[in-house]
Order: C-alpha cells, then structure tokens, then sequence
C-alpha cells in the first residue's frame, strides 16, 4: 500500500450501524491498484447526528467524495446542491462528491448495483417479475431500477406503510400499473430481494413467506455481514438460486470507483 501523506485524497463511507460494511476496504484497495493516492474510510454516524456531523465533514477540503448506508440515504440527499435524475425521483442517494463549481452532487447506485450483480450471474430482470421486501432507500432504488431494466411487474412490501406508500405512489407516476403492494406471499414470483433490515440478527423474521417460493426462483439480500442470511438458507433448501449483498456491492462497485476518483482526479490535476 501506498504510504500515507498529507497529499492522500480521503474518501468517507458514513451509516449507523457501520460495522458491517466491506466497501472500505475494497475500494481503497481498487484506488491504489489505479493509481490514486486516496482511501475510504468508515464512520458510524448517529441518526439524529446526521444534520450536524454532515455539512462539518464536507467542508473538509481534503475530503472528496461521501458515500452513504442506512439509515442515512434520504437525510444526505437533502445537503446536495444536485441530484442526479434518479436521486432526486427517489429523494435519495447512497454517493455524493464534490463539485468544482463549489457544493456537492448526489447519485444513487443501489438499484444499479443489484441489478449489475443479479446480471451479472445470468438473472437479468427483462421480463421477470420482482417482488422486494423493503421500501427504504436500498428498497426505492432496487424498485426503480428494476422496472428500468423491464422487469414487468413488481411487489412492494414494508412494514412501515407511509414508506411503502410513498414508493408506491412515486412508481405508480413514473411506470404506471406495473408496481403493486405485496404481502410477503412471493408466489409466482422469479425473482424476491429483500432491501430491508431484516436479517442482520440472527433471530430477526424472515421478510417473506418462504413456503411460497418455487424452486426456479431467484433470491437475493442487500445484507453484507451475516453472509448467508437466514433468508438465503431458507431459499437455498428450496432450490433457488441466491445472490447475497456482496454481489450487490461488487455490482456497485466499479460504479462508485468512477463516480468517487473521477471528479477527484480532476480537482487534484
């Protein structure tokens, strides 16, 4: 690894909880495979610390770009001067960098990510129908992004339903009668992605009827650390392929390597 200095360009990857992330570590090493006298560093933001710890760490000069987990994706988007088309229909972002005009830009690579990664092995979403457990800000934009690659119907499911409504209320005016609310009965379904919180313990329920999942389906988890979750075990016995959040992160990851030094290299030249 290179040796660090003054010089080195720092990156930030800020969520609550944060122990479970494996970006860091991945994208620093990419950085210096490339060339890029930069490192991602992880910090355990509070929730209600958000507001305050954020607009600090931006006006960090050294500081690049900012990516963001949960539970943080919507509040971050809101201290961006600009938002890609898919941040701002969603109101979230899980990337923002600096801009050389001054204020800082926010994308959203969840969605893409999943779908890269599920692609990637052979799932593309073309023709499927997807049901997904979780309307947060993984939730929306594995929604939108797999009614984008043609994915011709979709289940939404959350708990908390303002979210789930809100989702659906937003999908329902950009891909009109393709989206609906699920239930957790995936039958009949190809293809089931839980986005939610369900899974980092061990005794948390299962965010879907697993009885109603066919053999031929494909299961995947946003959840990077346990690997496999509990979910991805019950859908294993059942015969159906999986795909856990590391594949969703090694989908995403190209994509924010280019998003995150990009820019960067720019503003150092």
């Amino acid at each position: 690894m290179t040796a660090l200095t003054g010089k080195t360009r720092i990156n930030l990857l800020i969520g609550s909880p944060i122990s479970q992330v494996l970006a860091p570590g991945w994208l620093s090493e990419r950085m210096q495979e490339a060339g890029y006298d930069g490192l991602l560093v992880p910090m355990h933001i509070l929730p209600e610390r958000l507001d305050s710890a954020l607009p600090e760490l931006m006006a960090m000069p050294n500081v690049d770009a900012i990516l963001v987990t949960l539970p943080h994706k919507f509040g971050a988007a809101r201290h961006c001067a600009e938002l890609s088309p898919r941040a701002a229909a969603l109101g979230a972002i899980n990337a923002m960098r600096r801009r050389p005009e001054g204020g800082w830009f926010g994308d959203n690579f969840d969605g893409a990510g999943m779908v890269k990664g599920l692609s990637d092995a052979g799932h593309a979403l073309a023709g499927k129908a997807v049901y997904v457990a979780g309307a947060g800000g993984a939730g929306s934009s594995i929604a939108v992004s797999a009614l984008e690659a043609g994915a011709t119907r979709l289940a939404l499911h959350d708990p908390d339903t303002e979210k789930q409504a809100a989702l659906l209320a937003l999908l329902e005016r950009h891909y009109p009668g393709r989206a609906r609310q699920g239930q957790g009965d995936v039958t009949g379904f190809d293809v089931v992605i839980n986005a939610s919180y369900a899974g980092f313990n061990p005794n948390d329920p299962l965010p879907v009827d697993v009885s109603g999942l066919a053999g031929n389906a494909v299961v995947a988890d946003v959840i990077t650390d346990p690997v496999p979750t509990r979910l991805l075990i019950e859908a294993e016995k059942r015969g159906c392929a999986t795909r856990d959040g590391t594949h969703m992160l090694e989908g995403q990851m190209q994509l924010l390597f280019d998003f995150m030094t990009e820019q960067a290299r720019s503003l150092t030249k």
